[in-house]
């Protein structure tokens, strides 16, 4: 399946950038790994009523690479035979509660696209002993470029944008 437009989310900011790419002439998919959390039934139908394909309580799979570094397709975990292609993926996916990071004792990692990921290298310093101050961890995720564009062993993948939570904080 091709679209113009791909987001892999699934809270009401997603839908609404999903929209505004609909609004835009752009045909859009948005995969929502736990379903839509936040947005009503009524704002689902008016996704879909605009043309937009919603792939609720699924997720990716696998991520298929162009040569020149650019994602060429997406599998999902309920459309394992289908490859999903578009023009731009937009990487919406939230950070760890969501499992758009990663965490084991030693680093931070994004599953689905290998971005570099900005961390604290040293366990020890990913949390603070108050409780009730601003903890470092809350500012690790991945790293894009001036343009939004997601970094990949340093360099920015064209056809990737990141949006929401799952960016670095500086």
């Amino acid at each position: 399946m091709k679209f113009d437009v791909i987001i892999i989310g699934g809270d009401p900011k997603d839908a609404a950038a999903g929209l505004q790419y609909i609004k835009e002439g752009k045909s859009v998919c948005l995969i929502a790994k736990g379903g839509l959390i936040g947005v009503s039934p009524a704002e689902r139908i008016e996704f879909a009523s605009k043309g937009g394909t919603l792939l609720c309580s699924d997720e990716v799979s696998a991520v298929e690479w162009a040569q020149d570094g650019t994602v060429a397709s997406l599998r999902t975990a309920n459309l394992v035979g289908t490859p999903l292609e578009a023009e731009l993926y937009v990487l919406a996916s939230g950070r760890f509660v969501s499992g758009g990071l990663k965490a084991d004792m030693d680093r931070v990692w994004e599953p689905l696209f290998g971005a570099d990921v900005q961390f604290e290298q040293d366990p020890e310093k990913w949390c603070d002993d108050d409780f009730f101050k601003p903890q470092p961890f809350e500012k690790f995720g991945v790293k894009t470029d001036s343009d939004g564009r997601v970094l990949k062993g340093g360099k920015p993948v064209a056809n990737l944008i990141a949006y929401g939570s799952i960016i670095a904080k500086q």
